[in-house]
């Protein structure tokens, strides 16, 4: 039975991405204990066969139940969480999926999800994940995505990717007339528990040490 005055939040994706998940989670929550881990090893999750993420996740989940002793875990990534089945876990969240909307997303996703309507996205992700601190370079190559998907012509599109939402303000500027939606936004929502009234405590784990990547997250998490 979960703590419900201080459990353990931990969210799990391949990189950067979900700290999107995990900004969320503050912003609604205001104080907590979170675990970020970012596997940063296997990154990106979106080029790997659905068994090779499920293998990978199935070990991660353990790790962190186990060894860092998290409540809840966040899988924070939708290519992970289209590849797994949530009914084998106890205390795990996935990002939830609508079959009426349309999104931009991995072509794994697409692959595990064949009910969606999905525009597949082979590099976006990486590349955010590779240049997230050259803002010039980042906008430009938004803007580009935007033309080569045409997504200037769609009323709605969900972000099915949290690295996405990390430039999410720059998918509204260039699309100012179609409704983006954070899919993370629809995760979070469906999350609730009692956290700490006092602290807000912030663990990055990754499963490639670099003081360089740590440091990268750290800018990102908006406390």
């Amino acid at each position: 039975m979960l703590d419900k005055l201080k459990p353990t939040i931990a969210v799990l994706d391949s990189g950067i991405g979900g700290i999107s998940v995990l900004n969320s989670l503050i912003s609604k929550f205001k104080t907590g204990n979170y675990i970020y881990y970012a596997d940063n090893l296997f990154m990106p999750y979106g080029t790997r066969t659905k068994r090779n993420i499920k293998n990978r996740v199935d070990y991660l989940i353990r790790l962190l139940k186990e060894k860092y002793m998290a409540d809840i875990i966040i899988i924070a990534c939708n290519t992970a969480s289209s590849s797994i089945d949530i009914r084998n876990y106890k205390n795990v969240y996935v990002m939830q999926f609508n079959s009426k909307d349309k999104y931009l997303a991995t072509n794994l996703t697409k692959e595990n999800r064949p009910d969606l309507d999905v525009i597949v996205d082979r590099t976006l992700a990486t590349l955010i994940e590779q240049h997230i601190d050259d803002d010039k370079l980042i906008r430009k190559l938004v803007k580009q995505h935007v033309g080569k998907y045409k997504l200037l012509k769609l009323n709605k599109l969900v972000l099915g990717c949290t690295h996405y939402e990390l430039v999410g303000n720059l998918f509204k500027e260039f699309c100012p007339n179609t409704e983006i939606e954070f899919n993370s936004e629809n995760l979070v929502n469906t999350i609730d528990f009692v956290p700490d009234n006092n602290n807000l405590t912030i663990k990055v784990l990754m499963s490639r040490d670099s003081n360089r990547y740590h440091n990268k997250i750290m800018k990102l998490i908006r406390r």
